[in-house]
């Protein structure tokens, strides 16, 4: 029976994409990735939740649904790590680096509720109430002058 390249070519396990090695698991994209997650030493259950996530939704922000850019680190898009409670590695998600930045150190409950007031406030205009933020520990630094 002969092989057709379909069957010849193996699959990503997390995409689908063609693997780039015969005997990969993972297409060149996944692989890249695979390796950014084992530097940061993240859990493995940690690592199964967001392979998992990949395979359902792709490479697409948890909290927008923007796809990301996994090859430039100076977009706005790219991928990045960002724990849903700051510093605790069990619950880790996939995000862009712009609401990264915005939500920092904040809890989920505390990033959603401070981006529904904002909207609030741009549309009509009412006061935004921050909350005291249950990680927020910035230790600002000392001025030059005395």
């Amino acid at each position: 029976m002969v092989k057709t390249l379909r069957e010849i070519i193996k699959a990503c396990c997390i995409c689908g994409a063609p693997v780039h090695r015969y005997n990969a698991k993972y297409c060149l994209r996944c692989a890249k990735f695979g390796a950014r997650m084992r530097t940061k030493h993240f859990p493995p259950a940690t690592v199964a939740a967001i392979w998992a996530y990949i395979k359902k939704y792709g490479y697409v922000c948890y909290y927008t649904g923007l796809p990301l850019n996994l090859d430039n680190d100076k977009s706005p898009l790219y991928l990045v790590f960002d724990h849903w409670i700051p510093g605790d590695p069990s619950k880790v998600v996939i995000c862009c680096s712009f609401v990264n930045e915005m939500k920092s150190d904040m809890t989920q409950d505390e990033f959603e509720d401070t981006c529904c007031q904002l909207a609030d406030h741009f549309r009509k205009g009412t006061p935004v109430v921050l909350k005291p933020f249950v990680y927020w520990d910035r230790i600002h630094p000392v001025s030059g002058g005395d």
